[in-house]
């Protein structure tokens, strides 16, 4: 009997803090209006004709519909200001490219994810104008591989030419002079020739000793100028298009741009990047195409349809997604909508609304 009265206390707390988590979403659901916090960032939430438009933008009008909830909306720039709104209290859901991390979820709550996204790489390539690609060819020369090979094939090249002279020359002085400096000349004449053409006219080595030595260069040769060539055109071909940029490992050191109090911006922090903050992807895309920066990290997503908008052929996706992290609705702490919003959303889920939207407004199919 003891027990039962201890426990009473207790059953009642519970009882009445369900019904007061109920009652608020009721009264929302009847009276008062959900306030919505938002930022204009396509294809997500952004204004149209007067109305909101965007994949969660549209999917939070279905779920609104779904749960029978009345709603207005307010307008940030950021998404730290969103995130600020409800923990603030100040908003009730917060709709849009939300990125979930553990740091927000201290402060407040999300829904389950409804979109999965991550940050890629956006540079800005060469032209396809001639002149463009000829600077582009001229300062790739410089490649240090290029040049290490390089240096690499005089190095051969002054040894077998110092060989054949070293053998020749006693016994063929009329084609290898005996003095050092005008009987290089001559070998290393006949060298390159032999590497280039196969061989130099009216021009050979006599001896035995030299002869061994021409028989493993124009082996060597044959070799070297296919290994040579291939890694020429492989590396000016690959740098040319590409540029110095390739994906998320060569951006530490670098002017890269986000905007700002994105997650994008605190992982560029943390590797080392030269960070330029701009207010939207749009405005970080126009400073790449004016050189202010190398790159542009920031969702995926969203870059790749901010830059299909402007038809430039220069502005190219570079290396994987990474950095993977599921978009949500953002909620206050302990909000009696989650449960709800969490319930409707898995139903329209499962009647392929998402499908249909990511079909809209990313091309992707069902």
């Amino acid at each position: 009997m003891r027990l039962w009265l201890l426990l009473l206390p207790v059953v009642c707390l519970f009882s009445l803090a369900s019904s007061a988590a109920a009652q608020a979403v009721e009264t929302a659901a009847s009276g008062g209006k959900i306030r919505v916090v938002t930022r204009n960032l396509e294809p997500f939430s952004f204004d149209k004709g007067g109305r909101r438009a965007g994949y969660a933008a549209e999917l939070w009008e279905q779920l609104a519909r779904e749960m029978k909830l009345d709603y207005e909306v307010q307008v940030v720039g950021s998404a730290q200001e969103v995130i600020d709104a409800l923990k603030n209290k100040t908003a009730d859901v917060g709709v849009g490219a939300i990125s979930v991390t553990s740091k927000r979820e201290e402060v407040i709550d999300f829904s389950q994810p409804f979109y999965e996204s991550g940050l890629q790489v956006l540079v800005a390539s060469a032209s396809g104008s001639f002149a463009d690609n000829i600077l582009a060819i001229v300062k790739n020369l410089f490649n240090l591989e290029l040049i290490g090979a390089f240096l690499l094939l005089m190095a051969a090249m002054f040894l077998i030419s110092h060989l054949v002279w070293k053998f020749e020359h006693r016994i063929n002085s009329d084609m290898w002079p005996k003095e050092y400096k005008s009987g290089i000349w001559e070998s290393f004449w006949w060298t390159i020739s032999t590497l280039l053409v196969g061989g130099a006219d009216n021009k050979g080595p006599v001896g035995v000793g030299g002869r061994i030595v021409a028989i493993v260069w124009m082996l060597s040769a044959t070799v070297l100028v296919s290994l040579l060539t291939a890694s020429f055109t492989t590396t000016l071909t690959i740098n040319t298009l590409k540029g110095d940029i390739n994906g998320p490992a060569d951006l530490p050191g670098r002017k890269v741009a986000t905007v700002k109090g994105s997650t994008a911006e605190n992982w560029l922090n943390i590797k080392g990047a030269k960070v330029v903050t701009a207010a939207d992807a749009a405005a970080c895309i126009e400073a790449l195409k004016k050189e202010e920066v190398n790159a542009v990290v920031y969702d995926a997503p969203v870059l790749k349809y901010e830059a299909g908008k402007l038809h430039d052929d220069k502005l190219q996706m570079v290396g994987p997604i990474f950095e993977r992290q599921n978009y949500a609705f953002a909620l206050q702490q302990d909000s009696p909508l989650r449960e709800r919003l969490n319930q409707a959303l898995l139903k329209l889920t499962e009647q392929g609304v998402g499908a249909e939207l990511r079909q809209r407004f990313f091309g992707e199919e069902p």
